[in-house]
């Protein structure tokens, strides 16, 4: 990945704008670290199918083939669109493990969300470990895209900050793993879907207004 790449990468994970090392946040910056309309959609439309599905049918069958070709649309369209053919291919892998997992022998319906809890963990656990190593990784996104690749983790007051900073990020991560995981224990497939829902981009845009304003309100005001 070529450094405008990887700035261009950092910018939307954060979901700020970035021109010459100076960061700004609005609507369509916010929409991209969401990951656009398109990624929104396809966070939101198969948890809606399931829940509605199995709501009223009861099958874990129609459910989860409902939820996993609305995911497949999206994945064609993303090849169509020639979107990122690697993000397609990583979908499709996980849009079929879930599926397996729900409908394997022995599987259950709540099983389908099994890989976002492994995705939640994992997300979280990289975070963690970035502090633990003194390389909190919202600071990493935000001093690449200000130009001090290195040199500002001389800064005990910025290290802090996006050490506080990344947690809050370990703890989303987390919060959706404390309220998902006991409602897919008790086999609530319905709320599950619906939690699922309400914690995905809605929240998301959240925590990213919240990293904002708490680095806008200091290591942004200066170099």
């Amino acid at each position: 990945m070529t450094d405008e790449k990887f700035r261009d990468s950092a910018a939307k994970k954060l979901g700020v704008n970035s021109v010459d090392g100076k960061l700004s946040l609005d609507s369509k910056s916010l929409l991209e670290g969401m990951g656009g309309k398109i990624g929104i959609a396809e966070t939101i439309i198969p948890s809606l199918l399931f829940g509605i599905s199995f709501a009223l049918t009861g099958q874990a069958i129609v459910s989860v083939s409902l939820a996993a070709s609305a995911s497949a649309l999206f994945i064609v369209y993303r090849l169509i669109t020639r979107k990122s053919a690697s993000s397609a291919l990583i979908g499709a892998v996980a849009v079929g493990f879930a599926a397996w997992l729900a409908l394997r022998e022995g599987g259950e319906a709540v099983d389908y969300f099994v890989p976002g809890f492994i995705t939640n963990a994992v997300y979280g656990s990289v975070l963690l470990i970035s502090i633990l190593v003194r390389w909190p990784i919202i600071g990493v996104l935000v001093e690449v895209l200000r130009g001090n690749a290195t040199s500002w983790r001389k800064d005990l007051k910025k290290v802090t900050i996006y050490s506080l900073v990344t947690a809050m990020w370990v703890g989303f991560f987390s919060l959706r793993l404390a309220v998902q995981v006991p409602l897919y224990l008790a086999g609530s497939a319905e709320l599950l879907a619906t939690a699922r829902v309400a914690m995905g981009p809605p929240l998301y845009a959240l925590v990213i207004l919240v990293t904002w304003l708490i680095l806008r309100a200091t290591v942004l005001r200066t170099r």
